[in-house]
């Protein structure tokens, strides 16, 4: 193999072992906190910085457009990087370690959460807005890299992808973010008075016609 087939074989093979590494146990209670914030019309707020801060503004779209169907709410989810101009304003006006968590004491609510995505876990802008978040007694979520950093300490609950490599965490935080928004979709399409729920369930055979195997 060339030298560009090595690399490409390395990244795969370290990103594969990184993926069947990290801890999927939080897993189940991240997505019961935000079934919970949808439920009671609170507000997700996602924050990171660099690549992170794309994730975060991906997380909007999916979390969005990505869990609404026919007679139920989507969850609600908002960007703290989406805002250039106050963005811009709060770092130049008071500091860009309190970006975050100056627009948590503008909007934060009981009845929302907060999810900060930070491959070092380190930043501060991120970890003040944790620190502001359990302090107001809100959740807090935490997509964490290479050793994990403050944030794997402060946050409640916390996804901890154990390897050193930028490209390779940020790939499994896009990962997570499309597996946790595609199950609030499946369940929400479940749920009792939606439209697939509905056509979902049994019907009565035509006369004459013996009803579906459906497979289970």
């Amino acid at each position: 193999m060339n030298r560009a087939q090595d690399f490409i074989e390395s990244y795969y093979e370290r990103f594969t072992t990184a993926l069947e590494a990290f801890d999927r146990a939080p897993l189940p209670e991240i997505l019961r906190v935000l079934e919970r914030v949808r439920r009671r019309g609170g507000t997700l707020w996602v924050a990171g910085n660099g690549g992170s801060s794309s994730i975060a503004e991906h997380w909007v779209c999916d979390a969005t457009k990505g869990t609404f169907v026919s007679s139920r709410p989507a969850l609600r989810a908002q960007s703290l990087t989406s805002n250039g101009a106050l963005l811009t304003a709060l770092a130049n006006d008071i500091a860009y370690e309190e970006v975050f968590r100056q627009q948590l004491i503008y909007f934060l609510q009981p009845r929302d959460a907060v999810l900060l995505v930070s491959s070092s876990g380190n930043s501060a802008n991120v970890v003040r807005a944790c620190q502001y978040a359990r302090e107001q007694g809100v959740p807090t979520i935490a997509f964490v890299g290479f050793d994990g950093g403050e944030l794997r300490r402060l946050a409640e609950w916390v996804v901890w992808v154990p390897v050193h490599n930028y490209g390779m965490v940020e790939d499994a935080h896009q990962s997570l973010m499309h597996c946790l928004t595609q199950y609030l979709r499946v369940r929400a399409e479940a749920s009792p008075g939606t439209r697939k729920a509905r056509s979902a369930t049994k019907r009565r055979p035509e006369r004459g016609r013996s009803p579906a195997v459906v497979p289970t």
